[in-house]
């Protein structure tokens, strides 16, 4: 794919897991059924700014996405 095709929001289509917490629920639900489940979700911070967005994230993600996907690793 030429660099140039790589736009903000083909990343977010196609990369990035963003949106609101049913969002990225969904989304990881999804590569989870497509590659046949994986044992652990890494997330990646690169120094955000300001970084109260990022713990919000981080917070959203431990606190309303994990949750939903509770049933995915049998807990």
């Amino acid at each position: 794919m030429p660099d140039e095709d790589i736009t903000s929001e083909w990343m977010v289509d196609n990369t990035w897991l963003v949106g609101s917490p049913q969002e990225v629920a969904s989304k990881i639900r999804a590569i989870y059924e497509k590659v046949g489940g994986f044992g652990v979700l890494l997330t990646m911070a690169h120094e955000w700014e300001p970084r109260t967005e990022w713990e919000r994230s981080n917070r959203l993600l431990a606190e309303e996405v994990m949750p939903m996907l509770s049933d995915l690793t049998g807990a």
